[in-house]
Formats: structure tokens, C-alpha cells, sequence
């Protein structure tokens, strides 16, 4: 007897929805099919031929009435003029997914009365290796069972984390901006290298694995960030030097700042 297979629908195909794509399409399980909504079909196309015959490319919005699950996958930005559109082609009880930045379940669940199984979620860039985080929060009627669902799709891309919906935008602040941050210091890091008269090739190279072994040191050590900080700072040496000019200029401040201001922003987003 064969089994039925469950579609999932994935609106918007940027990095974030081919980063899910990608990360579904390799548990390979053969009772899923993806549904990629575009609304340039020639340019999506490819995504047909490189994911594979489990993935469909389409943009017909009519064919999202088969899906039981559903990612919003629209830019922040976009979402308020265009989500009203796909009301009529959401099944009822239909489990939808938001990674929107900002936009809150109840204004999905507004937009679409035919189903309270909504999500919010989360995910930051690093997804798009298998090694993301997410933060996933339920609306007000939904249930524990499409929750756990949220949370096994949303695995696929890496660490999933429950939370209150009140907490989202915070999140957001912290993991979802914080590859920015960490991409900012890599990114000065290596102009300082060149003034240093490092060539480009060599203070890319440096900078980059020095971020890698930091972050995996970081990971699997029992220390925390500020133990293994002050391990590097020997006193009286250069990385205390080094440390000095950062906080002379409040750098760590300035972090701290970064992150209000960006929780901040993902509530003017979300109205």
C-alpha cells in the first residue's frame, strides 16, 4: 500500500527557503514533497534540477491547497502587501511557518482565519550549512503536535530552540543579526591585517581560520567566553593592549547597543 505523501510549501525561494529546501531534501525521506511557490518561474526553474524530482517548482498559487505545511518564506519588508493574496489557497488547519523577521503570529493568523496552527520561527544564515539556529514560537491556537513538526522541519537546518513568542524579537537581535556581527569583525579584521602589511590572500587566510578555531574552541570548552578571553590576555602583553584600545572605545557597549537597537527594529517591522 502506498503511502501518502505529505506536502510541504515553501512561499519565496531566497537563501533562507532554498536553505530549508536543501536541508529536507537531504534527510530524504520518500514520504515528503516540497512545493517551491515562485513568481518567476524561469529564473527558479533551476531548482528543479538541482534538488532533484522531490522538489517542484511552481507559480501557481492554487496548488499550495494540496500542502499541509506551509513556509513563509517573504522578506519582512514585503509581507504586509503581499500575504493577504494567498488567503484563498491555504487549506484549512494547514500548518504554516512564518521566518519573517518581526511579523508576529497573530498577524499571520489574522491574514489566514482558516487555520490557528501558526509558527513563528526564526533562523539565521548559517543554516544555509546545516548549521544554523532557530527560535520557534507558537500562536495562540496552536497545537503541541504542529509544534513538534515545526521543530522537526526547522532541525534540518540545525539547533532548534523553544521560546515565547514575547522573546522573538530578542532572539532575532542575537542569533538571527549575529553572523552580521561576527562577518563586521572578520571583515576589519582583515583590513587591519593589510595595514599591518599582511598581502590579502595571507590576512583573509589568518582571519578566517582564527574565527573558526575561536568558535569551535568556544563550542567545546567547559569555560566560558570570558574565561577563555582572559586565558589569551596575558597581563602587560599585546592582546592586553589590544583590549585596551576596544575598551577605551566601548566596543563591548557598543555590542550591547547593536542589540537593542536591532530589537527595536524587528518590532517596527512587526507593527
Amino acid at each position: 500500500m502506498n503511502q501518502v505523501k505529505q506536502v510541504i510549501g515553501v512561499i519565496g525561494a531566497g537563501s533562507m527557503g532554498q536553505a530549508l529546501i536543501a536541508g529536507w531534501v537531504a534527510q530524504d525521506s520518500p514520504d515528503r514533497e516540497i512545493l517551491a511557490l515562485v513568481r518567476d518561474l524561469p529564473k527558479y526553474q533551476i531548482l528543479s534540477e538541482k534538488f532533484g524530482p522531490s522538489v517542484r517548482v511552481t507559480d501557481d498559487r492554487s496548488e499550495l491547497l494540496q500542502c499541509s505545511t506551509i513556509v513563509i518564506a517573504i522578506k519582512p519588508q514585503m509581507i504586509r502587501e503581499l500575504l493577504h493574496e494567498f488567503t484563498p489557497f491555504i487549506a484549512p488547519d494547514c500548518l504554516l511557518i512564518s521566518v519573517a523577521a518581526g511579523i508576529t503570529c497573530g498577524f499571520i493568523e489574522n491574514c489566514f482565519p482558516q487555520t490557528q496552527q501558526v509558527i513563528r520561527a526564526m533562523p539565521n544564515t548559517p543554516s544555509i550549512i546545516g548549521k544554523g539556529v532557530t527560535g520557534v514560537s507558537a500562536g495562540a491556537g496552536c497545537s503541541r503536535e504542529s509544534v513538534n513538526r515545526a521543530v522537526q522541519l526547522m532541525s534540518a537546518v540545525g539547533t532548534v530552540v523553544e521560546l515565547p513568542e514575547s522573546q522573538q524579537n530578542d532572539l532575532a537581535a542575537v542569533s538571527g543579526s549575529g553572523p552580521a556581527y561576527l562577518f563586521y569583525l572578520a571583515e576589519n579584521m582583515i583590513h587591519g591585517a593589510q595595514e599591518l602589511g599582511l598581502d590579502s590572500e595571507l590576512a583573509q587566510s589568518l582571519v578566517r581560520q582564527t574565527l573558526v578555531g575561536a568558535a569551535e574552541l568556544l563550542a567545546v570548552s567547559p569555560a566560558g567566553p570570558e574565561q577563555l578571553r582572559q586565558q589569551v590576555t596575558s597581563p602587560g602583553g599585546m592582546t592586553a593592549a589590544a583590549m585596551e584600545v576596544l575598551d577605551a572605545r566601548e566596543v563591548g557597549q557598543a555590542v550591547i547597543d547593536a542589540l537593542g537597537r536591532g530589537t527595536e527594529r524587528a518590532r517596527e517591522l512587526g507593527g
